[in-house]
């Protein structure tokens, strides 16, 4: 370890003073800039502070103008999607209306072919299920069955008789 000598510690004392002067004089700026103790500043020293402060002030309001600027234009560009979602949101309800007057429309259709069916019909003022009447309908051409024929010898001709027990071999 190295012995400090005279003048080093005359240096360390010269620096530690510096730094305790420049600690007071930030602390009285500070407390100028606050507006305390203000009765030690002359009126050049007053009218630098308020230049000071009128500088800070300008700085503060560019960016807090910058800052607003910036959120207006976030809020427009979310307003502008917000329009486009609405936009397609109209479409597709306006679509979905369409396609359930369009179903009603078709529903509407079929009571009234079958009405019209029905009134073809002459019955005796009896009140019969719709289903059975509906059964008397004839079908339209496209949707008749069709009619198959057996080809096996044995299954065309069919009889409902009981066939006699005498013709079995047993």
């Amino acid at each position: 370890m190295r012995v400090l000598e005279s003048n080093d510690w005359e240096q360390i004392q010269k620096e530690s003073k510096r730094f305790r002067k420049e600690t007071d004089d930030l602390q009285l700026s500070v407390r100028c800039y606050r507006g305390e103790n203000l009765s030690s500043l002359h009126y050049e020293g007053l009218a630098e502070l308020e230049k000071q402060l009128e500088c800070s002030v300008n700085k503060v309001r560019a960016r807090k103008f910058e800052l607003l600027h910036q959120q207006v234009d976030n809020l427009r560009r979310k307003e502008k999607m917000l329009e486009e979602e609405n936009q397609q949101i109209q479409y597709h309800l306006h679509h979905v209306a369409m396609l359930e007057q369009q179903q009603a429309a078709a529903a509407m259709v079929k009571p009234m072919e079958q009405q019209r069916m029905l009134e073809q019909f002459q019955f005796s003022g009896e009140d019969q299920p719709i289903s059975s009447l509906l059964q008397l309908a004839p079908l339209p051409p496209q949707l008749q069955p069709y009619r198959v024929q057996p080809t096996q010898p044995n299954l065309q001709e069919f009889s409902l008789s009981i066939p006699d027990p005498s013709n079995y071999i047993w």
